[in-house]
């Protein structure tokens, strides 16, 4: 989080508002855009490999086929196309996935415009690491009276003065 103790995630509902929607009407938001003929063809075979019908609602797809859509495959798939000259071509690749394809290229992108639209399709959450409290886990792990500096600095003024009074320290 460097720092901010908040991270941006791709939000799965956020990528998928609709999911009454058919992958072919428009159900993967990033990827809903008619001028996008590349991922049609890769969604096309990824259909094709893992048996998924594109006209299916996506609420309707099995969870296993869901998950293939969003998060992606290991598995090579076969894409085939033809070019604007009308050759057949085709090539081998895996399929990321659409969150992970998102996440990507936020991660990657030196374009602002870029960056926000993709932002639409994530949250803001605490960061796993520190919880939202915006230390290094490092300093988290150091406690006085069982408590680590951001639980402390959480409590109120007379709940803090309370556990301080109640320390027995040494010399």
């Amino acid at each position: 989080c460097d720092g901010l103790g908040t991270r941006l995630e791709v939000d799965p509902e956020l990528v998928v508002p609709d999911p009454d929607l058919s992958v072919r009407d428009g159900a993967l938001a990033p990827w809903a855009s008619a001028t996008l003929e590349y991922w049609n063809r890769v969604l096309d075979s990824v259909a094709e490999a893992h048996g998924i019908d594109l006209d299916t609602p996506f609420r309707r797809l099995a969870k296993k086929q869901r998950d293939v859509l969003l998060y992606g495959s290991d598995e090579q798939i076969h894409v085939r196309y033809k070019n604007r000259y009308g050759r057949q071509r085709s090539y081998w690749t895996t399929y990321e996935g659409v969150l992970t394809n998102v996440e990507r290229r936020h991660r990657e992108t030196d374009s602002e415009s870029q960056r926000d639209k993709l932002e639409q399709f994530m949250r803001e959450i605490p960061c796993r690491a520190c919880n939202g409290a915006r230390l290094r886990p490092e300093t988290l792990a150091v406690t006085v009276g069982g408590s680590n500096i951001a639980e402390l600095t959480d409590r109120s003024i007379r709940d803090t003065l309370g556990f301080v009074d109640a320390i027995d320290l040494s010399e």
